[in-house]
C-alpha cells in the first residue's frame, strides 16, 4: 500500500519535511512545554531572526532550482534575474507612495496568502493518484481545502486586538469579518462532509487511501485552526506556519532535483549537489546567502549599525537619505518576496515536471541527453 503512494521522495522523508515540525510544535504548544513556557524579549527576538535566516534561504533554493537543474530553458535563466532587478526600482516607487502602516497591513495578507498557496500546492502534488474528477469535485474539494485555512484567518479577524501579536495589530479591523465567519463556518461544514464522501468513493475505486494528502490537509488544518485558538502563544505562528513552509519548501526543491537526477541517469550536465553530502551543502549556502542578505535588509530598513559586518561598515560609510534607502530596503523584501511567489506559478506547473513528462511520453529520457 505504501508503494503506491504519492510521496514526493518517501514516506520518512516527506514526513520529516513536510509534516514533523507543525505536528511537533502544536503539540508543545498544547502541553506548553519549551518553548512555549515563557521567553524573554532578547530570546524571542533571537528565535524570529533564526526564522527569517531560513525564510530568506527557501527563497535563494528557488534560485537553486533554476540555475542548478539544466531543464530549465536558457532563455529563462536570463530573465529570472533582470525581472528581479528591474522589479526593486518599481516596487521602491511604489512603497515610497504608501504610508508605512499601510505598507506592513500588506505585507501581513501578503504572507498569509503566499503561505496558504504553498500548503494548497502540497495538497495538489499528493492528489495525482486520485484520478479523474468531475469539475464540480475538484472544485468543491479546492474550496473545502482553502477554507480549512481561511476560516480560522478571519476567525482571528473577529477577536479582540489587545493580545501579543505585533502582526496581528496590523490586520483591517472591521466587523464585515463578524458577518462572514458563520457563513464560512457553514460552508466549511458542508464542503468537508462532501469531501469526506468523495475521498470515501475515491478509495473505493482506486482500492487505496492517499495517506500522504490527507495528512497533509490534517496538518494544514491544524497549522492554521490551533493557532486561532492557542492566540496567547505568539511563537506558534512562527513555527507552524513561517518555519513549516520555509523548510517545506527547501525540502522540496532537493527532492526534485534529486529526482529530476535519478531519472537522467547522468545523460545531461549536472550540478551534482543532490548526493547526501551534497545535501548538507545545499543547506549551508543557503543560509549563508541569507545570512548575508538578512543583515544588508535590516542595514537599509532599521539602521542597526553593525559595523563588526564589513558591509555594515560599507552602509555607515555613505551619507544615506533616511527616506530613499527605507524605501530601496522593503522593496528589496518586497520585491524578492513577490518575484519568489510569481515565479513558483509557473515553475512548478507539471508541464515542467520531469517526472510527469517521462511518464506521460511527452520526453523520453533518450531525448533529454
Amino acid at each position: 500500500m505504501n508503494k503506491n503512494q504519492p510521496w514526493v521522495h518517501s514516506w520518512y522523508a516527506d514526513s520529516l519535511a513536510f509534516f514533523f515540525v507543525p505536528i511537533l510544535f502544536i503539540l508543545l504548544a498544547v502541553f506548553k512545554l519549551p518553548p512555549f513556557t515563557g521567553l524573554d524579549e532578547k530570546t524571542f527576538q533571537f528565535i524570529i531572526i533564526l526564522v527569517l535566516f531560513v525564510d530568506w534561504a527557501h527563497i535563494f533554493a528557488q534560485y537553486h532550482r533554476i540555475f542548478c537543474n539544466p531543464l530549465e530553458e536558457k532563455k529563462l535563466k536570463l530573465v529570472y534575474p533582470i525581472s528581479y532587478l528591474l522589479a526593486i526600482p518599481v516596487v521602491a516607487i511604489i512603497v515610497g507612495f504608501l504610508s508605512p502602516p499601510f505598507v506592513d497591513t500588506l505585507l501581513v495578507y501578503f504572507v498569509i496568502f503566499h503561505f496558504i498557496k504553498q500548503q494548497f500546492g502540497f495538497i495538489k502534488i499528493y492528489s495525482k493518484t486520485d484520478g479523474p474528477k468531475t469539475k464540480l469535485v475538484s472544485r468543491m474539494d479546492d474550496l473545502f481545502v482553502y477554507l480549512s485555512m481561511f476560516t480560522p484567518v478571519v476567525y482571528w479577524h473577529t477577536k479582540s486586538f489587545d493580545y501579543n501579536y505585533k502582526w496581528v495589530s496590523m490586520f483591517i479591523k472591521s466587523p464585515v469579518f463578524n458577518w462572514i465567519l458563520w457563513p464560512m463556518l457553514v460552508a466549511y461544514f458542508l464542503t468537508f462532509i462532501f469531501y469526506i464522501k468523495n475521498e470515501f468513493a475515491r478509495t473505493k475505486t482506486n482500492n487505496q487511501f492517499n495517506i500522504p494528502k490527507n495528512i497533509a490537509i490534517l496538518v494544514a488544518m491544524l497549522s492554521w485552526g490551533i493557532v486561532s485558538i492557542l492566540s496567547d502563544s505568539k511563537l506558534l505562528i512562527i513555527f507552524t506556519v513561517t518555519f513549516t513552509h520555509d523548510v517545506s519548501y527547501t525540502f522540496y526543491v532537493w527532492f526534485v532535483g534529486r529526482r529530476d537526477e535519478h531519472i537522467l541517469k547522468k545523460r545531461v550536465n549536472w550540478f551534482s549537489w543532490w548526493s547526501v553530502p551534497g545535501f548538507f551543502i545545499y543547506f549551508a549556502v543557503l543560509i549563508l546567502f541569507s545570512h548575508v542578505i538578512f543583515v544588508v535588509h535590516l542595514e537599509m530598513t532599521m539602521d542597526h549599525n553593525w559595523d563588526y559586518y564589513i558591509y555594515g561598515k560599507f552602509f555607515n560609510s555613505i551619507s544615506k537619505a533616511e527616506g530613499f534607502w527605507l524605501n530601496i530596503g522593503w522593496s528589496l523584501f518586497f520585491a524578492t518576496q513577490a518575484h519568489h511567489y510569481f515565479i513558483d506559478r509557473f515553475l512548478w506547473k507539471k508541464e515542467k515536471d520531469l517526472d510527469y513528462m517521462v511518464k506521460t511520453g511527452r520526453y523520453k529520457v533518450s531525448d533529454l541527453s
